[in-house]
């Protein structure tokens, strides 16, 4: 076992700050692919909004965990964009829910019998959700 003095260990750390930060700097720097969102339409501000709304399923109880934005990742025909499994779909087509459901929503394996038990419909629950955003922040 080496033992460092102070300094040595303080010009480790900094080293090792520095490979961090270069690293960081590198991945920034690299343009994204085409493929990576495939044209998928983000909205940060969205998002952020969804985190603070109370989770869809609260009525079935048992929530746990920061709410969370949750993609709807079913295709629906007639729906402009709603991609399906395989692919994320545009941010505005999410629903904020605790992270115990939206595990919940995941394991089901089939999410329209999840939002089917809850008694909604995702994409219209999530288009409230958009405009009640938009209708805020104007």
């Amino acid at each position: 076992m080496t033992i460092f003095t102070y300094e040595e260990r303080h010009v480790i750390a900094a080293a090792a700050k520095l490979r961090r930060e270069a690293r960081k700097a590198a991945t920034k720097a690299r343009p994204k692919s085409p493929k990576a969102d495939r044209g998928r339409e983000r909205d940060n501000g969205f998002r952020q909004y969804i985190r603070r709304q109370p989770c869809e399923a609260r009525h079935l109880g048992g929530c746990f965990g920061p709410v969370q934005h949750a993609h709807v990742s079913y295709r629906v025909h007639g729906i402009a964009n709603s991609f399906g499994r395989g692919v994320k779909n545009h941010d505005r087509h999410g629903n904020p829910l605790c992270a115990g459901h939206h595990k919940m929503q995941h394991d089901m394996g089939d999410e329209r019998a999840f939002w089917s038990l809850l008694g909604k419909d995702a994409y219209e629950t999530a288009a409230a959700h958009y405009a009640a955003y938009k209708g805020e922040i104007r």
